[in-house]
């Protein structure tokens, strides 16, 4: 015998669906998932390390460990970097025993989870402060090299303690590389970010396209230091040309035809440093504005416009940052938010109230 469906029970399931879709529609427009994109080097793993510790995502043993493995590894292959210009660059160590400390260094194997010894540390501290390194540091703009070396080098002794705790700072200006596709989340309130950060050198992009769909927002990381250095990838090409070919790709993608972008001109305290050796010339003979900083930012930025279409330039917004400091992050990603929040109030008060669906943006 079937069951007959009454006028009250009938009211009842509409009633629940009609929640239902008011709670999806409502959930809908406060989750946003922001897709972050860049070459490599550009710092977008920095921006989500900072995300972290903005969000207070707590860190266990295990990631702590690989902090400092990271670290330890980022110090031992940065020396080994410049040890190998050095010898380019036909610099010799005065000294004999610098001589054999670089030849120790130079033949050291990192195995996996390997941390350094003191004795390594040491070595890598004495070198730092060693004439040809110096010089190959004063022409690092020549060959692909980690940043954050400097910071390495003055804190190797620090690593190589026993009891070693990586600080924020030290988690911020540890390098892995991204490979493949990496999704973190956030809570705030009642707004859930989902932010994808995906692998930027060039073998990782095809991977790119997998991760497009229900993006509520682009954000695009640039090293702003990349005017005057060349590709981990391709030792002759310069990292900043790449960047504004990548980005006008990106941006002008049907796929993001209304989508926010954000463009993030990033690693600006290198860059203010780094202007006053090395004019933007170098890399845009037309720029005729000297080494004044406020300039030569401007200029990049227009660069960077001027690749992306009218329609594109509406929806653009650009921050200066160093994200290594977590003010910068904490501001830009405060616009970020309120923007996306300002585009979906409309259709979040409309599903709110009569459980409508969201409209399509």
């Amino acid at each position: 015998m079937g069951c007959v469906q009454t006028k009250e029970n009938r009211d009842e399931n509409s009633s629940d669906v009609e929640k239902y879709l008011k709670d999806e529609s409502i959930k809908a427009l406060t989750s946003f998932k922001v897709l972050l994109l860049g070459a490599g080097e550009s710092g977008k793993s920095t921006v989500v390390k900072q995300l972290k510790v903005i969000y207070k995502v707590e860190i266990d043993e295990q990631e702590m460990q690989n902090y400092r493995v990271t670290i330890h590894n980022n110090t031992v292959t940065s020396m080994q970097v410049f040890i190998d210009a050095a010898e380019r660059f036909d610099y010799e160590f005065e000294r004999e025993e610098d001589k054999v400390l670089a030849n120790n260094v130079k033949n050291v194997v990192f195995e996996e989870n390997k941390l350094m010894s003191m004795e390594l540390a040491q070595s890598i501290a004495a070198l730092w402060e060693t004439k040809p390194i110096k010089m190959a540091y004063e022409r690092r703009a020549e060959f692909w090299n980690l940043d954050s070396a400097p910071y390495y080098f003055t804190h190797a002794l620090r690593f190589a303690e026993e009891d070693f705790e990586p600080t924020e700072e030290d988690r911020i200006m540890a390098r892995v590389r991204t490979t493949g596709i990496v999704t973190t989340n956030f809570q705030e309130g009642a707004i859930h970010f989902s932010v994808v950060d995906v692998a930027g050198q060039r073998s990782e992009r095809k991977k790119w396209i997998h991760c497009f769909d229900d993006v509520k927002c682009l954000v695009f990381v640039v090293s702003l230091a990349g005017y005057n250095q060349v590709m981990f990838e391709d030792a002759n090409h310069n990292r900043m040309h790449e960047q504004l070919n990548l980005f006008q790709q990106i941006a002008n993608n049907p796929v993001f035809s209304g989508t926010p972008i954000f463009l993030f001109l990033n690693k600006k305290d290198l860059f203010e440093a780094m202007i006053q050796e090395t004019d933007l010339s170098k890399c845009f003979p037309e720029y005729h504005g000297g080494k004044d900083v406020t300039a030569s930012l401007n200029f990049i930025q227009s660069e960077f416009e001027k690749r992306i279409d009218d329609n594109g330039k509406k929806r653009l917004h650009v921050h200066h940052i160093a994200a290594r400091y977590k003010r910068d992050i904490k501001y830009s990603w405060e616009d970020l938010r309120d923007v996306l929040k300002g585009e979906n109030k409309k259709d979040l008060k409309e599903a709110a109230k009569r459980g409508a669906q969201p409209q399509k943006k």
